[in-house]
């Protein structure tokens, strides 16, 4: 299964649009939206916020999860409606048992809820610089191997910033490719 990363102005399943996004990265200058942001529903004329559900990576941002597609706008719709995203550059795979493909050990069985104690995690976005000037790589499309083989693509911010790669709980060796 696949899940699509959720960004400023995505929809939802009753027509409604992402109206805040607090995450710190962005994909192709939209910023990412977390658990807590706000969704304007046009169906129940309400504001709701997004409720993450369902399996995932964990991947946070200021203490926060990522939001991702099918997670819900708590507005008063009934049932409350899912999130749609309209990127589709950054996502994460999944399993079909629910649990995530990620860099843990995949012979134990333990998998954190949420609120569990967690040991130290890994996250990271990198400055993509001229070799020779030393000036950032502003709005330069790159392409990021994960150790375990996953491509992910992006382009830097107007800073030369990556997107923040997903939470892990070991650290990992990446490349990337401008």
């Amino acid at each position: 299964m696949r899940r699509y990363t959720i960004t400023l102005g995505a929809t939802t399943t009753a027509g409604g649009r992402v109206m805040s996004a607090s995450g710190s990265g962005c994909i192709n200058g939209v910023p990412i939206a977390l658990e807590g942001d706000l969704v304007a529903c046009p169906a129940c004329k309400a504001t709701g916020r997004i409720l993450c559900v369902g399996p995932r990576i964990p991947e946070m941002s200021d203490g926060k999860h990522v939001a991702l597609e099918n997670d819900l706008c708590t507005c008063r719709c009934s049932p409350p409606p899912k999130l749609l995203p309209v990127q589709i550059m950054r996502s994460q795979v999944l399993k079909d048992t629910g649990r995530a493909l990620s860099n843990t050990n995949d012979s134990d069985p333990s998998y954190p809820s949420r609120g569990a104690p967690r040991g130290p995690s890994f996250n990271e976005r990198f400055v993509l610089l001229d070799e020779e000037t030393g000036d950032p790589l502003v709005h330069k499309e790159y392409a990021v191997v994960r150790a375990s083989g996953q491509l992910e693509f992006g382009t830097s911010d107007r800073n030369g910033y990556t997107h923040l790669l997903s939470t892990t709980a070991v650290p990992e060796s990446v490349e990337i490719f401008v």
